[in-house]
């Protein structure tokens, strides 16, 4: 074959070559154009879900400066330009754990550029958010990415706001349950005392009207002696009023009555102050609390539901101090736990063979306030313990009970105050509550599963 024909040869396969690859490069082409679309399909899709998320979506570099952020984000903390904003300004960061809470440490949970990995998340912690000034609750969940040496971290942002007014409510709502369940037997302990007080007063005002008889006829016998006439006259009409009066009986009589009175007084006093002091408004707000007092007004509360099936025993330890905390709440939780076992033994047994005992004693291993109840009741059954603190959760009939007493002790216990609750059930021997309230009350209480709050002997 000639040259020529050689070259036109190689000339077409560089053609079909050449062809081939225009085509090779055109599929590509159309190839990555489609993928492209795809991406930014999926851009946009998630762009959009983010922006329609509820919660606030806020991502932020180790600095703490607001990268990126939702809509819900703006509407939270209500502002119109977040980015480039630094958490401080968005949060009540004013201890290093509060800070140390939206930094979560390198973890295996860590989700890195280009990868995905199996992510656990850290759990919800409750955290002041900052709003034109003022601090309102939010809920932040933070989750740590790594980008080569870049590290990113994303806060998604509840606002509590809302449910903090409903658990207000709901908590009112209960304390009112319980005060109406109780209001019949606080009336006729308060009505007990009354009616001897009213009585002894009566008493003592016939009893005056007669001493204030002899006191005139012993000014007219006083007047008589002085002008020089003879009283002999008014001197038996005073041993009859003396007979009528019987001051015998009387001055043995006065001291016994003034002192039950004062006792029903006393009564009535501690009830109206137990009853004072357990209806206060749920607050957030902390404030000095007194454990021992409290446990105090809660048998006061409770004692005509519970004279008539059980006897409660207190050991109350003198030396623990007051602490921090949101007192209305705890009123609301020892209550709750109490009228649990005076229903627990007024249900097992004969009446009046019930046995409560409370106590409270320090815990200096974990700088805390123990307050034990300990009841002789059937205990609680082994396929319903992990159940007992979830709410609307019950045992009893329809209409008896909203199934929310343990649940709010479990959450005013552990998820407000930081605090601990275990429970200890052996069979036929009765349940014991323990309610842990720490001495320094946690600054970010981490919400926590119930799961190990139940344990056995």
């Amino acid at each position: 074959m000639s040259n020529l024909g050689l070259l036109r040869r190689k000339l077409e396969r560089e053609k079909n070559a050449r062809r081939e690859a225009e085509r090779l490069l055109e599929e590509k082409s159309l190839e990555v154009y489609h993928a492209n679309q795809q991406l930014l399909e999926l851009a946009e899709q998630n762009r959009t879900i983010i922006e329609s998320a509820a919660e606030g979506i806020i991502t932020y570099d180790q600095e703490g400066a607001v990268r990126s952020a939702n809509r819900s984000a703006l509407r939270i903390f209500g502002l119109s330009l977040i980015n480039g904003v630094y958490l401080n300004e968005l949060f009540e960061l004013t201890t290093a754990a509060s800070y140390g809470l939206l930094f979560p440490e390198e973890s295996n949970s860590t989700v890195r550029g280009g990868s995905v990995a199996e992510f656990d998340g850290h759990l919800p912690v409750e955290i002041k958010g900052l709003r034109n000034g003022e601090t309102f609750q939010t809920e932040v969940a933070v989750g740590r990415s790594a980008f080569g040496q870049v590290t990113l971290f994303t806060a998604v942002v509840r606002d509590l706001t809302r449910r903090k007014k409903m658990e207000a409510r709901l908590r009112q709502s209960q304390t009112m349950e319980s005060v109406g369940q109780l209001a019949a037997g606080i009336a006729h302990e308060i009505n007990t005392p009354i009616q001897f007080v009213g009585n002894n007063i009566h008493f003592l005002r016939g009893a005056f009207d007669d001493i204030g008889k002899l006191l005139d006829l012993y000014d007219q016998l006083t007047s008589a002696v002085r002008e020089g006439h003879d009283p002999a006259e008014l001197v038996d009409e005073i041993d009859r009023q003396v007979e009528v009066a019987d001051l015998s009986f009387l001055r043995d009589e006065f001291p016994a009555a003034i002192e039950q009175s004062l006792e029903g007084i006393d009564r009535v006093a501690v009830i109206v102050r137990a009853m004072k002091e357990f209806s206060q408004s749920p607050s957030e707000v902390e404030s000095a609390f007194d454990v021992n007092r409290a446990i105090e007004n809660a048998v006061a509360m409770s004692a005509s539901v519970f004279r008539e099936v059980a006897a409660i025993q207190t050991s109350l330890d003198e030396s623990i101090p007051t602490v921090l905390c949101m007192g209305s709440s705890l009123n609301q939780a020892f209550l709750n736990v109490l009228t649990n076992a005076i229903e627990a033994v007024s249900n097992h047994g004969e009446p009046g063979e019930g046995r409560i005992v409370i106590s409270t004693k320090l815990n200096n291993v974990n700088q805390a306030i123990d307050v034990c109840f300990q009841d002789n009741g059937p205990g609680i059954p082994d396929e319903i313990q992990h159940r007992i603190f979830d709410p609307f959760f019950t045992t009893k009939d329809v209409g008896q009970g909203m199934g929310q007493g343990l649940s709010l002790v479990y959450d005013v216990v552990v998820n407000k105050h930081g605090g601990a609750v275990s429970v200890t059930s052996p069979p036929l021997c009765g349940t014991t509550i323990v309610l842990s309230i720490p001495l320094k009350p946690a600054e970010l209480p981490v919400r926590r599963e119930h799961a190990d709050a139940v344990g056995r002997f």
